[in-house]
């Protein structure tokens, strides 16, 4: 599952860059990026028999293929992996400690630079959407859609090289029960839930090929 979403996400950034591609001066205007982090957050409250749950803090890797586009702006897939410790307490107030929850995010991500070139830090926004997939040694893979949103700084090194400095925040709706809705005419079975949400601050180094 994790492949096709990979090889899905690539064939998408290709087809949507197309020639619309922004030349760099001395680059094609692609872009690898690979990036080491921190995340903290995954608290959960409405899960049943639980009174909270929660995902210890812990680094994250990853990397992205972009395209520079017209108008300082960029498309990219951005992989990212996290693995934290589960631990929970019972409504009955046991603790409990869980296996380690991995997670891998998959993201068809836009990026929109207020690009200055007397400035020596470039900001910019982000925000994409696609895919979280969960798994641990003891549970089943599981997709579920995802969707980001960050901002940031970027140094230009020289025509080869950037730095940045990126703040995201990634939440993915998880259904933990259901509920009733009710319309004039009907009433309807619904699930409930949450956001298993989390932050990231990472540091990337782009190299523009």
């Amino acid at each position: 599952m994790r492949s096709k979403c990979l090889f899905l996400a690539a064939m998408l950034v290709v087809a949507s860059a197309g020639s619309a591609l922004a030349q760099q001066p001395g680059t094609r205007g692609i872009e690898i990026t690979p990036l080491f982090g921190y995340r903290w957050g995954g608290s959960m409250s409405s899960i049943s028999g639980l009174r909270n749950f929660d995902t210890k803090d812990n680094i994250s890797y990853g990397v992205g293929l972009g395209r520079r586009l017209p108008r300082n702006s960029a498309v990219a897939i951005d992989y990212t992996h996290f693995a934290g410790d589960l631990s929970a307490t019972t409504n009955g107030g046991v603790h409990l400690s869980g296996p380690t929850l991995k997670r891998d995010d998959i993201m068809l991500d836009g990026y929109w630079y207020a690009f200055d070139p007397s400035r020596p830090l470039i900001p910019y926004f982000t925000l994409g959407a696609g895919c979280s997939i969960f798994s641990s040694d003891v549970t089943s893979t599981v997709g579920r859609f995802a969707w980001d949103i960050g901002a940031g700084f970027r140094r230009e090194l020289n025509e080869k090289l950037a730095l940045s400095v990126q703040g995201t925040w990634i939440p993915t709706w998880i259904t933990t029960g259901t509920g009733v809705w009710c319309d004039p005419f009907y009433c309807y079975s619904v699930g409930t839930g949450e956001y298993y949400d989390q932050i990231e601050v990472a540091g990337k180094l782009t190299i523009k090929l």
